[in-house]
């Protein structure tokens, strides 16, 4: 892979639009898409606002779990499951192996079930053959940009006025990806005010989106996925709306709201903000861990790309896909995530040309879960999908047998038109925490794979 060379430029630039929030995960995180994902996994309403769900509570921390595994009575961290007095993995392993030659997940698939506190494998098959992860890429995506830019950062989005031409407005995009009509229109009236206050009663908008390059698709994005199902990746972009252009598009949304506030618009460009520009209005974004959790929570592809290249602008790398791979890469080498075999090209996992072995997400799951400033915000009540409850796992472990792990499976899906995947942490009826990864590749029949996928990870609950 080519590093690409840190831009001072795109430090500074970034740290301008990058602020400190007070807490984490006080904000709910505003818009998203508002179409159905090819990924088959995205909520999705009529609003472009998802439809994120949340468990009951938020996975209890690990050192409560570490000792109650370590006893013979403990209490499973849902509230809702009494652990047994035995050990229960020698019978899971047996039940995996059985279970796991399932006709249904086919014959391109790899898993892998491991007891957290032990570091030991229950249960494994083909563990370094690499697959399409689908959306599992997301993992990747959640832990960098944690890691990167922090849970509690925010992104200010700017309306200016020109220096040289004073009825010259700006809207420059900070790559909020949150970015709703409700917070521009608020912008549109400070702007308003201030311009009729000059006197100004006539101006253009500019749309300013330089932070992050033009788009350009991701390899191993087919065509017809854009912008259905994945927007050209923009610094600027208004209630998620999948269209090819979302900052022009944004720039007539606030001058439609300039003109609601009595301005007369004659025009919407695009244009770099010119030095010496005076800020009229600006807006601030959910923190950046509420919309890893949205991300994680719905499998919400645009959020997935513009934090993917946030990340990389904040270390210094390049804001397009080489940057955004090449400091991605770096973060998981830096923190010990196992990385051979992994090659990816998006941060979403639309991308065909992704591969991952199910040991990285092993990995990747593992540190979610030990490391305190990612754990409390992925397996937050809002953040990683709970089974049966929440997000895109709200509608599976409904029903038997499957159904004895809702609320004790906490897993990120993936979906393809032949890729089933899902990754996470199984809670165990014994009170151990079992980490597990399941990749389904090359198999159209995704519904029968699914159901499979589901009673592997039930069976390592050992509820089933």
């Amino acid at each position: 892979m080519t590093i690409s060379r840190p831009r001072p430029a795109a430090i500074a630039t970034l740290t301008a639009v990058l602020a400190a929030a007070v807490t984490a995960a006080s904000v709910a995180p505003a818009a998203a898409g508002t179409t159905a994902s090819h990924d088959l996994e995205r909520a999705a309403s009529t609003t472009g606002v998802p439809r994120t769900t949340a468990a009951s509570t938020s996975l209890a921390p690990l050192a409560t779990n570490s000792r109650a595994a370590s006893r013979s009575t403990a209490t499973a961290s849902t509230g809702t499951t009494t652990a047994t007095t035995a050990d229960l993995t020698s019978s899971i392993a047996t039940k995996l192996a059985s279970r796991a030659k399932d006709t249904r997940l086919g014959t391109a698939w790899s898993g892998q079930v491991v007891d957290l506190a032990t570091g030991r494998a229950v249960w494994s098959r083909n563990t370094t053959t690499t697959r399409i992860p689908a959306s599992n890429e997301k993992l990747v995506t959640a832990y960098v940009a944690l890691k990167s830019l922090g849970a509690g950062a925010t992104l200010t989005t700017t309306v200016l006025q020109g220096s040289r031409y004073k009825s010259s407005i700006y809207l420059k995009g900070a790559g909020d990806p949150t970015l709703t009509s409700a917070r521009l229109k608020a912008m549109a009236s400070t702007t308003a005010s201030a311009a009729k206050a000059q006197g100004i009663t006539t101006v253009k908008v500019l749309v300013d989106d330089s932070l992050f390059p033009a788009p350009v698709n991701a390899t191993g994005w087919k065509a017809e996925w854009v912008p259905s199902e994945v927007a050209p990746v923009r610094a600027l972009v208004v209630d998620q709306v999948n269209v090819m252009d979302t900052s022009v598009n944004a720039g007539y949304v606030l001058a439609n709201q300039l003109r609601s506030y009595g301005l007369t618009v004659n025009g919407v460009g695009r244009a770099v903000v010119e030095s010496g520009s005076t800020t009229l209005a600006r807006s601030t974004s959910p923190s950046v861990g509420s919309m890893v959790q949205a991300m994680l929570n719905v499998s919400q592809n645009d959020y997935a790309e513009a934090l993917f290249r946030l990340a990389a602008l904040k270390r210094g790398f390049t804001g397009d896909w080489t940057g955004a791979r090449a400091n991605a890469m770096q973060v998981l080498q830096r923190y010990g995530v196992y990385t051979k075999g992994l090659v990816f090209y998006d941060g979403s996992g639309l991308s065909r040309s992704d591969r991952m072995p199910v040991t990285t997400a092993l990995y990747l799951v593992k540190k979610m879960r030990t490391q305190p400033d990612v754990n409390s915000v992925v397996f937050a009540s809002s953040g990683m999908p709970v089974a049966g409850v929440s997000g895109t796992l709200e509608n599976r472990f409904t029903t038997a047998p499957t159904s004895c792990a809702r609320s004790i499976v906490r897993a990120k899906t993936g979906s393809l038109d032949d890729v089933v995947t899902l990754s996470g942490i199984a809670q165990g009826k014994d009170g151990r925490e079992r980490l597990f990864s399941l990749l389904v590749n090359a198999n159209t029949a995704t519904d029968s794979a699914r159901a499979a996928v589901d009673a592997l990870s039930a069976t390592s609950t050992g509820c089933y």
